[in-house]
C-alpha cells in the first residue's frame, strides 16, 4: 500500500469523518418530515456532481466490481436525505421508508467492511439484496443512484486509486456533502412548521 499524505488525508477527511457527519446528521433528522423539499436547482447539482464523480471512478472501478459487497446488503440505499433532494425534481421519487439505514447498523458496518476489505477474504457472495442490482452491475444510470453510492469508498478503492484522482474528487463530494446538510436543514424546517 502506498500511504501518501494526500491518501491518508482523503481517507480521514472523506471514509472518517465525512462518514461520521453522515451520522450525525442522521440522528437529527426529525422522525416526520413529509413536507421538506429542496429547490429543483439542489436536485441537479447533485445530477452533476454524481456524474463528475462517475468521469473519474476508472481508478477503482474494477475493486468495487471484483468486491461488490456494498449492494448486497439488505437495507434500503435511498435515504430521508435523497428524497428531500428530489422532490422538486423530475427524477423518480426514491423509496425512503427508513432512515439512513440505521445508525448502529451504519458504524457496525462500516467498521466491519473495512476490517474486511483491508485483509483478503472470502469471495463467496450472497443472494443479491439491492433491487438495482443485475448481472452487469447497477441497474441505475450515474445520476439516479442514491447519493450513499455514489460517495461511499471504503479503504481499498482509496488505495487503488490515484493521487489525480483523489484530487479530483474532492470537488464534486463537496457538493454532495453540502446538499446532505441543506436536506437536513430543510427537514428540520419543515417539521418546525408542522408541529
Amino acid at each position: 500500500m502506498n500511504l501518501t499524505l494526500r491518501r491518508l488525508r482523503f481517507l480521514m477527511r472523506w471514509v472518517v469523518f465525512y462518514n461520521a457527519r453522515l451520522v450525525w446528521l442522521c440522528l437529527r433528522l426529525p422522525r416526520r418530515h413529509s413536507n421538506a423539499a429542496l429547490s429543483s436547482v439542489a436536485d441537479e447539482r447533485r445530477r452533476r456532481a454524481q456524474l463528475a464523480l462517475a468521469r473519474v471512478s476508472g481508478d477503482c472501478a474494477s475493486v468495487c466490481a471484483d468486491c461488490g459487497n456494498c449492494c448486497l446488503e439488505s437495507v434500503d440505499r435511498f435515504t430521508p436525505f435523497d428524497r428531500v433532494v428530489r422532490t422538486e425534481s423530475d427524477s423518480p421519487a426514491p423509496s425512503w421508508d427508513r432512515r439512513i439505514y440505521s445508525v448502529p447498523w451504519m458504524i457496525y458496518n462500516s467498521v466491519r467492511h473495512g476490517v474486511q476489505r483491508l485483509s483478503p477474504g472470502s469471495k463467496k457472495r450472497p443472494a443479491p439484496a439491492c433491487p438495482h442490482l443485475t448481472p452487469r452491475g447497477c441497474g441505475l444510470s450515474i445520476e439516479e443512484r442514491p447519493m450513499i453510492c455514489v460517495s461511499w469508498f471504503c479503504p481499498r478503492t482509496v488505495f487503488a486509486m490515484s493521487e489525480r484522482t483523489l484530487a479530483a474528487r474532492e470537488r464534486p463530494l463537496l457538493i454532495i456533502e453540502t446538499l446532505h446538510r441543506h436536506a437536513l436543514e430543510a427537514a428540520c424546517g419543515s417539521s418546525d412548521h408542522s408541529s
